[in-house]
């Protein structure tokens, strides 16, 4: 049914108040999210007037007038390879989800087998959950960390001597430490599986330098640019040359058809900023922050996961320190105005929805300028509340003092350090 024109324009006018709404609550707390991260208005505000749409693969387009669009794809590739020591990328995927599915769908049939991290170990959905399409269509069986929360690399190598694997997926979206990348891909080469990692997070600091490199030791790395690289949502695959064809069909028109220009445009300038001495500096804060986090933290022996970090994102154990599930200490830290998100644990002895620990990071609040002084003070405010969830004379104080601590974080576009 069509209403009239005024229903549609109320329906406007709550948009726009909603997301003005959203922007003042994004301004005026303090986002610990480890995914989180503020884009540049430089990567919005992009220098075409008629973005298109294209289908089909670098230079390989089923219609006229793709010339601009195969250069700046091309550049965003080549880009991609010369950061992360890739022999050919893929800049296509609309998310790093999708990427995983094209992978997967390169290098397995339905039912093979694959070995992967558990979920509440680190690992992602999209890496062998049951209610996920990895879950359903591949047989995956997991392998998980040690009693010290650690990647335990002779289990692993056991594991898949025993469930031979056709390929051994390695990344985490909550593993806050250095994955061994040689170490993985012996493991792998013992049973003749291909090796892949989900790089979705600590892809800024591999950049940086501050994370090891997958290659020549993956045979297919994912990430996105969104999390420690400060840039838009979208997927890359990258991988050697003896696979390029097979990704690079399973991506079209194995998985998605057309692609958004002005995407791709975004992501090519995001890697080549990247690329700039700036970034060296702004991934090196993200670590000094994160271990800022980690001294603070440190006052109660088992409560960080592992011990602590390697990364920008660390997991904290609310439940066994303070008694707090996941998701009433996230409701605890967000009444103040800091924002993590509930995490399941290693072996975790509540739902998911619940979580036995929170997850947080450093990139928001290192673009937005917070330096160790500023972060020990959000750390100390974390840990005062954690301690204390029910004293609403120390709630109001810190909600107090982090809305005034997001002043640093209220100028309009700062990426400092960055040139």
């Amino acid at each position: 049914m069509i209403r009239e024109q005024s229903h549609y324009e109320n329906l406007e006018k709550e948009l726009i108040a909603a997301a003005e709404t959203q922007d003042r609550y994004d301004l005026e707390t303090i986002n610990l999210i480890a995914p989180a991260s503020p884009t540049p208005r430089k990567y919005i505000d992009i220098p075409l007037q008629h973005a298109d749409i294209a289908e089909g693969l670098l230079e390989h387009r089923p219609y006229a007038g793709a010339e601009g669009f195969n250069q700046i794809e091309s550049i965003a590739a080549k880009t991609a390879c010369e950061l992360f020591d890739a022999d050919h990328a893929n800049v296509q995927p609309h998310a790093v989800s999708p990427a995983n599915q094209a992978v997967y769908q390169a290098f397995l049939e339905n039912g093979d087998r694959v070995l992967a991290m558990k979920f509440e170990d680190g690992g992602h959905l999209t890496h062998g959950h049951g209610k996920n399409f990895s879950g359903r269509y591949f047989d995956f069986d997991f392998y998980g960390v040690g009693k010290d929360g650690l990647l335990d690399y002779d289990a692993i190598d056991q594991k898949a001597a025993e469930f031979k694997p056709k390929m051994i997926v390695c990344g985490a979206s909550s593993y806050p430490r250095i994955i061994n990348f040689e170490r993985l891909a012996q493991s792998a080469k013992k049973v003749g599986a291909y090796l892949m990692a989900d790089l979705s997070h600590p892809a800024g600091l591999i950049v940086g330098g501050r994370f090891p490199k997958p290659f020549p030791h993956c045979d297919a790395v994912t990430l996105t640019l969104d999390k420690t690289m400060l840039g838009p949502h979208g997927g890359i695959i990258l991988t050697k040359n003896e696979y390029k064809e097979k990704i690079d069909k399973a991506v079209h028109p194995g998985v998605q058809s057309s692609i958004p220009l002005r995407r791709i445009y975004e992501m090519a300038q995001c890697l080549i900023d990247s690329g700039k001495p700036w970034f060296q500096d702004f991934t090196g804060r993200i670590i000094q922050n994160i271990k800022v986090f980690e001294q603070v933290f440190s006052k109660y022996p088992n409560l960080m996961v592992t011990g602590g970090s390697d990364t920008h994102l660390m997991v904290l154990d609310t439940l066994n320190t303070f008694g707090l599930t996941g998701k009433d200490a996230e409701a605890t830290l967000e009444g103040i105005g800091i924002l993590t998100n509930r995490q399941v644990i290693p072996g975790e002895t509540q739902k998911p929805y619940v979580a036995s620990g929170i997850r947080l990071g450093s990139t928001w609040i290192t673009a937005r300028g917070f330096d160790e002084k500023d972060t020990q003070k959000v750390a100390e405010t974390v840990l005062k509340n954690l301690e204390n969830p029910n004293n609403p004379v120390l709630q109001s104080d810190s909600k107090k003092e982090m809305l005034e601590l997001t002043k640093i974080s209220r100028k309009d576009d700062v990426w400092h350090g960055q040139a």
